[in-house]
């Protein structure tokens, strides 16, 4: 029997991928493993001394990155981020939207203010991100691959406080099954990552309660998720591995649901 070269599964050489909220969490330590990979990576944040910081430390390893910083909520700033990537890097093969605000308003007390604000960060910059993202793909003719983070929360009741977040991320679950419909005959792969509870700074922002009032619980498996758990996963689903796969949601919780 042939040996097989297993690690060409996950292998991102010659692909550039754009990854927002890259300057912390899951976000950073995603551009970490695609580095890894061999992609060339564009850290998107609205932080841009952490999201420089991250991509130094990816060309100290020998890989390419740029940071770049975006507003994914608003439209020319996602047009903009778009365009330095083709320009400095000649194409775009890979987006994640991984960038969320993880706010906590009850909802008696969410004004409209803070509804929107949470839709146009959660669900409005992934779709415009997507959009674009979307278009260069087509154009170019070679296909491509999009992951977006989404939540457990989009599709179960988790904690307390968390119900304009949740309908946001359920918005970006039906965002990517209907995307991975329409862009499937041009080879453009869209999935969604539905993380339960992750040790990241944002996460941690939410630790609180269940809707029955219970204090969150371990899963099932004994921890709580860390960044490199839904890094690997994302790593997977944008690589040749994955390549009969789209449409698909993929919850990484630890087992928290089943209880």
């Amino acid at each position: 029997m042939t040996r097989m070269d297993i690690g060409k599964l996950l292998d991102l050489t010659g692909k550039v991928a754009i990854l927002t909220g890259a300057a912390s969490g899951m976000g950073r330590e995603t551009a970490r493993y695609f580095g890894a990979a061999g992609a060339a990576v564009i850290v998107a944040d609205r932080d841009e001394a952490p999201a420089e910081a991250v991509a130094a430390e990816l060309r100290d390893a020998g890989g390419k990155a740029l940071a770049v910083r975006v507003d994914i909520a608003d439209e020319a700033s996602v047009i903009a981020l778009m365009e330095r990537t083709v320009a400095d890097f000649g194409g775009l093969d890979i987006l994640v939207n991984n960038a969320a605000i993880q706010d906590r308003a009850m909802l008696e007390d969410t004004t409209v203010e803070f509804w929107d604000r949470i839709l146009a960060v959660n669900l409005r910059g992934p779709f415009l991100c997507l959009r674009e993202a979307a278009r260069i793909m087509r154009a170019q003719g070679r296909g491509g691959a999009i992951v977006n983070v989404a939540s457990t929360s989009a599709v179960h009741p988790v904690m307390l406080g968390l119900t304009s977040y949740a309908s946001a991320k359920a918005g970006v679950t039906a965002l990517t099954r209907n995307a991975a419909l329409e862009f499937a005959a041009a080879g453009i792969r869209v999935n969604a990552v539905l993380p339960g509870g992750v040790m990241t700074e944002g996460g941690m922002k939410s630790v609180g309660t269940t809707p029955s009032g219970r204090a969150i619980q371990l899963p099932p498996i004994g921890r709580i998720g860390q960044p490199q758990d839904i890094a690997g996963l994302i790593l997977f689903l944008v690589g040749p591995a994955a390549g009969y796969i789209t449409g698909q949601l993929f919850i990484s919780d630890g087992g928290f649901m089943l209880g």
